[in-house]
């Protein structure tokens, strides 16, 4: 063969060789995504280094999906772990973040901050950058829309793709299936859609099974039903008695379109009230929240702080409940828990059937995949025997 002809053909291999290696990469190592903001963005088809800014959604799911040691930074606080709770004179040793339950290893991660108030510090742009991410996911709560905004605009200059999640209650509409669709979201960035959809089905059948038992309720039967804040320490602070929580929260609209009662506080706000506004309210029932701390029923039948409103018709007739001690208020995996402590309270003779302490940890077992001594565990996490709701009638 001619010299040029050889010289030729090396030409044309090296050329297919290059073109080999190099187009497909593009196509093979990145895929796009469009987050709930509504903006596409391009991430790697298998992220490796991931940053998660959240209350603890993204880090279940990705248990679930089995990547959390993909995980190098996260919201993480030395306050969070295990602790002693003591009423009376008992004393209960548990961790009430369910992700250090699951994954202990989750403890070790960097923190990189978040916003609003919390424990964690606000979020630290060098702090993610040093840990050279290749994906941050955020999930939004819809507050410090300008610090939200330069934040981000940080990582796009530091070519950071930047997924963002949003709570429910960051929409007008608020709903169950917003949660939902922040799993699914979950499942197209890890390529984890099929394991994403068995989460949001096992999810929505418990949802489902508390709607289904309620929906035919008479308007006139609905309780009326008081979110409370017990013992709040902006309401000793201010000579409040607690917080009361308004119809615009999402505890108010999933007790109204899931549970199918009434909010007892007209106001759309949450907020401290006195005595005086407490009485005056005098629902048919209390729901204590995690706000301000955990707190069992007892508190408010026995405690001193309440001793003005001992009159309250739900502490007469001893409705006064407590939710556990996890999940609800950051709308993570357990959600469906805390509804089903709300209905059984609410509506016993509906949900008599219902063993909480077994329903919960066939629960666990089927989210998380975990066996028995595992699931006890997380039971212990959310404090029922502390807040007495295993005593439930």
């Amino acid at each position: 063969m001619p010299k040029h002809r050889k010289a030729l053909l090396v030409l044309c291999l090296l050329w297919a060789m290059s073109f080999l290696l190099i187009a497909p990469i593009s196509a093979e190592e990145y895929k796009t995504v469009t987050d709930m903001r509504g903006v596409q963005v391009s991430i790697p088809e298998d992220p490796q280094r991931v940053v998660a800014m959240n209350g603890g959604l993204a880090d279940e799911v990705m248990y679930i999906f089995g990547v959390q040691d993909k995980m190098i930074g996260c919201c993480n606080s030395k306050n969070m772990v295990y602790s002693n709770y003591t009423y009376g004179d008992e004393t209960y040793h548990v961790c009430t973040t369910i992700r250090y339950v699951l994954y202990p290893e989750y403890y070790n991660l960097t923190n990189v901050g978040y916003f609003g108030t919390g424990p964690f510090g606000l979020p630290n742009v060098e702090t993610i950058a040093s840990l050279e991410p290749d994906l941050l996911i955020l999930r939004y709560k819809g507050d410090d829309d300008e610090k939200t905004f330069k934040f981000l605009e940080a990582m796009e200059g530091l070519d950071i793709p930047a997924v963002v999640l949003k709570y429910p209650d960051c929409y007008d509409e608020v709903k169950v299936e917003t949660i939902y669709e922040e799993i699914r979201l979950l499942g197209e960035v890890f390529s984890q859609q099929e394991k994403a959809e068995k989460i949001v089905d096992l999810m929505n059948k418990e949802v489902q099974l508390i709607k289904d038992r309620t929906r035919n309720i008479a308007e006139d039967d609905k309780p009326r039903v008081l979110f409370f804040g017990s013992t709040a320490l902006g309401a000793k602070k201010s000579g409040g008695t607690g917080n009361a929580f308004g119809t615009k929260t999402i505890q108010s609209i999933f007790l109204n379109d899931i549970i199918n009662a009434k909010n007892a506080y007209n106001s759309t706000v949450t907020q401290v009230i006195s005595a005086e506004e407490l009485l005056s309210i005098d629902p048919d029932i209390i729901i204590l929240s995690t706000w301000g701390g955990y707190h069992p029923p007892r508190e408010m039948y026995e405690d001193e702080w309440f001793k003005n409103v001992h009159g309250l018709r739900a502490l007469q007739d001893r409705q006064v409940y407590s939710l556990p001690a996890n999940g609800f208020m950051e709308e993570r995996l357990e959600f469906p828990i805390s509804l089903m402590v709300q209905a059984k309270a609410i509506y016993p003779d509906r949900f008599e059937d219902i063993d909480l302490e077994e329903w919960t940890r066939e629960y666990f077992k089927d989210l998380y995949g975990v066996n028995d001594e595992k699931a006890n565990e997380l039971l212990d996490s959310l404090l029922l025997r502390y807040l007495e709701i295993i005593k439930m009638r």
